[in-house]
């Protein structure tokens, strides 16, 4: 009687699949490398080059913004009502207004005197009542002047 051989795992190697699925791994890779090659390769040879860039842009930009000083601002808050508050800031403005200038400051304070009317002292103590003061004129100041003034710095706020 002749003896079968019972079915089992073929000898051999590595299945022809898992060969071609590494191909495809392998070369998916290295096309991914080879696009990105490049990218890398000019950041590692030229850091002064890019860092000089960077300032030339920086400076640009700097030359256009322009820092005009607003008339210190003395108000009383809404409670308690014998509290003053006393801010002295300049508006970082991003182009030259001309004409304009003048006339968009003065409109910018009395919006700021109009909304320290309405805070109550709690509202603006310590130092996270102090950052949500500084954001609130800062978006303030930036819808009144539609987005000319980028940011109000706040250089003097004396409560009393």
């Amino acid at each position: 009687m002749a003896r079968v051989k019972p079915a089992g795992k073929p000898k051999g190697g590595i299945p022809i699949y898992a060969v071609l699925l590494l191909t495809v791994l392998g070369g998916a890779a290295g096309g991914f490398f080879g696009l990105q090659a490049p990218a890398l390769l000019d950041r590692a040879h030229s850091p002064a080059e890019s860092q000089a860039r960077r300032e030339a842009k920086a400076t640009a930009e700097a030359a256009k913004i322009n820092l005009q000083p607003l008339a210190p601002i003395t108000t009383n808050l809404a409670s308690p009502a014998d509290t003053w508050i006393r801010l002295e800031s300049s508006a970082l403005i991003k182009e030259d207004l001309g004409d304009e200038t003048g006339p968009l400051l003065a409109k910018m304070s009395e919006d700021i005197v109009a909304y320290l009317r309405t805070l109550p002292l709690e509202q603006i103590e310590g130092p996270s009542g102090f950052q949500h003061l500084r954001e609130d004129l800062n978006d303030r100041v930036r819808v009144r002047s539609n987005g000319k003034v980028s940011e109000l710095v706040i250089q003097a706020l004396v409560i009393e």
